[in-house]
């Protein structure tokens, strides 16, 4: 009996450890704010009452993290949806460029939209097209991308991404 419970428990330890997984993407934002990780979300962000795939970005320097929805409603363009607790704002993928845009209008009704008190617009009109064709980059890559880019937009972010 005692061997058939080392059994069970050593069975339940090896899938439980199967399960979990490592981060989705991790690296160097090569600023103030160190690396970061990217992880798959609890908690999605919801539009026009769907659950978009949701991943969180938690940086070395700072207590602050920012969560990335991906909606793929439009088959000609996938949004990333970035929200923060100072920003949120959208970068677009379509066959020509991955830049940013300010979110559309049709997530005013989920609460989101821009703040332009919060945006730096120089870095905004500097992220406008980050990278061409885009189709060669996977979402992975485009989340990296986000993770090094969307700090940079908020206005004075080395003090707004209060340092640990």
């Amino acid at each position: 009996m005692k061997k058939f419970f080392c059994l069970i428990a050593t069975i339940l330890i090896l899938s439980l450890s199967g399960l979990a997984k490592g981060p989705v993407a991790e690296g160097k934002t090569y600023c103030c704010l160190g690396n970061y990780v990217v992880d798959k979300a609890i908690n999605p962000i919801r539009v026009d009452g769907r659950n978009l795939e949701t991943y969180v970005v938690n940086y070395e320097n700072s207590d602050l993290s920012v969560r990335i929805g991906i909606d793929r409603s439009d088959k000609n363009c996938k949004r990333y949806i970035v929200v923060s607790d100072d920003l949120e704002i959208e970068y677009q993928s379509n066959k020509k460029f991955f830049g940013v845009r300010l979110l559309d209008k049709k997530y005013l009704d989920d609460g989101l939209s821009t703040s332009e008190l919060s945006l730096d617009r120089p870095q905004y009109y500097h992220q406008k097209i980050i990278t061409q064709y885009p189709e060669r980059k996977s979402e992975i890559g485009c989340l990296k991308l986000i993770s090094v880019y969307f700090p940079k937009l908020v206005k004075n972010y080395e003090k707004v991404f209060a340092f640990k």
